[in-house]
């Protein structure tokens, strides 16, 4: 699977705000940064940074989410003078390492998202199905009115 183009957008926005850093440690923050950024701009999505393992520092250059437990390089030749962003790869299968969640923060300062609208209730949708049956009704009603009077 690849990234969807409003991903891209928002890691394009995070790197033009948040150049690339030329330094391993700094890299793993930078990433560690973006995925906060991308927890904040997709709520629900489920993303996250990843650690190949428990006791591994967090990774320099993979972007993830939780469910499936997928992941992009999105940088190449993470932490050198080299780094470049790399958005058109596939997804990899993080299965067997570690998923790390993160607090979504608005890092790029971009509008926040609405909030998704409740779903109904059942409540709701009981009503609504009443509703509909007592506009059936009123409409019997008026058609049988309609044809007494005529008697």
């Amino acid at each position: 699977m690849k990234l969807r183009d409003d991903h891209k957008l928002v890691i394009r926005k995070f790197e033009d705000k948040f150049p690339l850093p030329a330094t391993d440690d700094e890299a793993r923050i930078w990433t560690h940064f973006l995925c906060e950024q991308l927890a904040y701009s997709f709520p629900g999505e489920g993303w996250g940074h990843k650690s190949a393992s428990p006791t591994r520092p967090h990774s320099a250059d993979c972007i993830a989410i939780k469910t499936p437990f997928i992941g992009w390089d999105v940088v190449v030749a993470a932490g050198s003078a080299a780094a470049a962003l790399d958005l058109g790869g596939e997804s990899i299968d993080l299965t067997g390492q570690t998923f790390e969640p993160v607090t979504p923060v608005n890092w790029i300062g971009d509008t926040p998202p609405p909030d998704p609208l409740p779903p109904p209730t059942d409540l709701e949708a009981r009503v609504a199905q009443l509703e509909l049956k007592v506009a059936a009704l009123e409409s019997a009603a008026r058609q049988a009115s309609i044809v007494w009077g005529k008697i």
